[in-house]
């Protein structure tokens, strides 16, 4: 079976590339690291360009291209960067990670490939948690069509293992058809539309943050400080009622932020940077909070979203 690791970045976030690598590696994972190239300024960081296999669209087929651009007539929320994650479907690969570039990893991938037997799909998160919120407009028309518990089926995009089947490629097409039958309910982005994908075709999915397994939550606003995590564990925090034999978590994923580096839990972001470094990027992130630079960006950014929806929609 060939497996890897696949990432899209690009010079803007090649930061967090660099640091999500170096933890990839010293968790003593040997996998192969495919990066695909998000568009704009390439990655230029020496120590990324030793350790992975750069590609760019136009390194995958034509059909593969074909799929990204059905993918992006109806992902309206993403840029076009967002779906080259899509094209390792069309790689050589027979199983697959892939991971956004705001995560750190925290244990050797290679053994997340040992829950592949029985399953299309293997994740770690608590996006069922979350009711639908993040991923549509009215979550509760989804769980009329799909039976009552199918919001709990939901993923987190940003890390997942996938064991490609062809069939995947046609149940995306098919989700892509259904946000056209349904443009009231999703929101326009690659993780709803996976979701569909994996309903309609009914993937076999593993969660391992749900029982028997109940790793810890992978995402970081679920931990207050690097402390926090280390008790977590240890099983002796009080996320738990008593403490348990084996406590584990893959990954942490600073997703739903802003820029990093503001709060106690961020300093795992830093990981690879020598103490001079670290101590600049601070200073100038910090900086950018103080004078409310971080948040006039964030608001920006979400006006346009909320415009390009409403574009989106108009149409």
């Amino acid at each position: 079976m060939k497996k890897g690791i696949v990432l899209v970045a690009n010079l803007k976030s090649q930061l967090h590339s660099e640091n999500l690598i170096y933890s990839i590696r010293k968790s003593a994972c040997s996998l192969p690291i495919r990066l695909i190239h998000f568009g704009g300024e390439p990655v230029n960081s020496k120590y990324i360009l030793d350790e992975v296999e750069f590609l760019t669209v136009d390194d995958f087929s034509e059909e593969a291209k074909a799929f990204v651009n059905n993918l992006k007539s109806v992902l309206t929320d993403c840029p076009m960067g967002y779906l080259y994650r899509f094209l390792a479907w069309f790689s050589d690969w027979d199983e697959f990670i892939y991971s956004d570039n705001d995560i750190v990893a925290l244990m050797n991938w290679e053994r997340l490939f040992e829950f592949t037997e029985g399953f299309d799909l293997v994740h770690a998160d608590k996006e069922y948690t979350t009711i639908g919120i993040y991923n549509y407009l009215q979550p509760q028309k989804v769980e009329e069509i799909f039976g009552k518990d199918s919001l709990k089926s939901a993923i987190t995009a940003g890390h997942m293992l996938v064991k490609k089947k062809s069939k995947m490629i046609n149940d995306m097409n098919a989700a892509v058809n259904w946000f056209n039958q349904n443009p009231e309910i999703p929101i326009k982005h690659d993780q709803a539309l996976i979701h569909i994908a994996a309903l309609l075709g009914d993937w076999k999915q593993l969660n391992l943050c749900k029982p028997p397994h109940n790793w810890l939550s992978t995402w970081s606003g679920d931990y207050k400080n690097s402390l926090d995590l280390i008790q977590a564990l240890q099983g002796c925090e009080e996320r738990t009622s008593a403490p348990t034999e084996k406590v584990t978590i893959s990954h942490l994923h600073y997703s739903g932020r802003g820029r990093l580096g503001c709060e106690p839990i961020d300093e795992l972001i830093f990981s690879n940077q020598t103490n001079s470094n670290r101590k600049w990027l601070l200073f100038k992130i910090h900086c950018a909070d103080l004078f409310h630079i971080t948040y006039i960006k964030e608001q920006i950014k979400r006006v346009k979203r909320y415009i390009n929806r409403k574009m989106a929609t108009n149409k």
